[in-house]
């Protein structure tokens, strides 16, 4: 009884909010070049498995975002800056409830002969992860650096550089976490239609228990029109995983082709259809390396000006690597299969008030029973903008 009563009292507030304009309110000043946003939502759901393992029950829950974020597009340098707040009760696992704030900034330049971006982020998160089977809560931090600069009519660069740091509340269970990555583009315009690129990237991930793993990989690939109708960036390649530095045993040298990609076909004038496709190397929240394998697609139709449906649908495989991956029966290393489908849909009452309703599943097969699991998730969300 007492969980309903919150729930009820969350929803009082927030649509109290909403139909306050003095509380919830966009302000432009400058003659409209800064602009100041509001958004605020509140969800009733409930999840079947949340903490993404065999044994794992489910709860009934409501969540919660406020936040507000501030625009500046004047002179050659815009700011984007936002904050705010993410709240989660669970009616069953009370200990699993959070508010976790987030920090977000960028400086974007758009004009002259180099352009590009800085960004920064903040955040705590609290999540399933179905690499380590059990929820895990940090702090992440990030910092980027975006350029891309025109060289001749026909040839173009751009590169990133990012750093980015997890540190992990239970010290106990997981590995803090420091990565850095670079990656640089050499852009060719092939025709009105498609440019051809080739990426080198580097990236260093450096664990908390003192083991440093090494990536590099090239690629090439196509942006613009890929193929038929489907326009978008498909890039594949080789890459390579190296250790750098002690550790545990599990750091062995891999190399495998990896790949990403996204291609939207717009179908007609309401209906588009998104695909896309990512694998690479990636370290869990344990210092583990994991090859990991990902497809999908989305189907979007935009009913009326107000109304959205929305069906996603995914598979993929996630292979465990070195002698700590060597955890299933009989020695062998692990490996997650998934797939996953949901959809939503969404009404806006007006530019400021929008309601959704939701639903996805998600199953995992392994060769380790304790990894093998269903979960299936609703939701309700109502939202405004301001």
């Amino acid at each position: 009884m007492k969980f309903q009563q919150r729930v009820l009292t969350a929803a009082a507030v927030t649509v109290g909010g909403i139909a306050s304009p003095r509380a919830l309110a966009l302000v432009s000043i400058e003659d409209g070049r800064d602009h100041l946003f509001i958004d605020g939502s509140v969800e009733m759901s409930y999840d079947s498995n949340i903490f993404a393992h065999a044994q794992s029950g489910g709860s009934l829950s409501y969540q919660g975002t406020l936040g507000t974020e501030f625009v500046r597009h004047a002179g050659w340098i815009g700011v984007n800056i936002s904050a705010s707040i993410s709240f989660a009760n669970f009616a069953r696992y009370s200990s699993q409830n959070y508010a976790d704030p987030k920090v977000t900034g960028e400086l974007t330049k758009q004009t002259g002969r180099t352009t590009g971006s800085l960004t920064f982020s903040m955040e705590k998160e609290n999540r399933a992860d179905v690499d380590v089977n059990t929820r895990d809560v940090s702090w992440v931090y990030d910092a980027g650096l975006n350029f891309q600069y025109p060289v001749i009519t026909r040839y173009s660069i751009s590169g990133a550089f990012d750093v980015s740091h997890t540190d992990y509340l239970d010290k106990q269970l997981f590995t803090d976490n420091t990565t850095y990555s670079g990656s640089l583009y050499l852009y060719y315009v092939l025709n009105e239609q498609r440019d051809l690129f080739i990426d080198y990237r580097s990236r260093v991930s450096d664990e908390g228990n003192g083991q440093n793993e090494l990536d590099n990989s090239l690629s090439t690939g196509v942006s613009g029109r890929i193929i038929g109708p489907f326009n978008g960036s498909l890039q594949m390649g080789y890459q390579m995983r190296s250790p750098t530095g002690g550790g545990p045993a599990n750091s062995g040298r891999y190399g495998d082709l990896n790949g990403s990609g996204t291609m939207t076909w717009n179908v007609n004038r309401r209906v588009t259809l998104t695909a896309n496709l990512l694998k690479d190397f990636e370290t869990t929240a344990n210092a583990l390396s994991v090859d990991s394998t990902s497809g999908g697609f989305t189907l979007q139709d935009s009913i009326t000006s107000k109304a959205v449906a929305n069906l996603d649908g995914s598979v993929g495989e996630n292979r465990f690597l070195g002698n700590e991956g060597l955890t299933a029966p009989g020695d062998q290393e692990r490996t997650d299969r998934f797939v996953s489908f949901g959809g939503f849909y969404s009404y806006a009452f007006n530019e400021h008030l929008k309601v959704q309703a939701g639903y996805s599943y998600y199953k995992s097969w392994s060769n380790v029973a304790y990894a093998e699991f269903p979960r299936a998730q609703y939701n309700l969300t109502l939202s405004s903008h301001w």
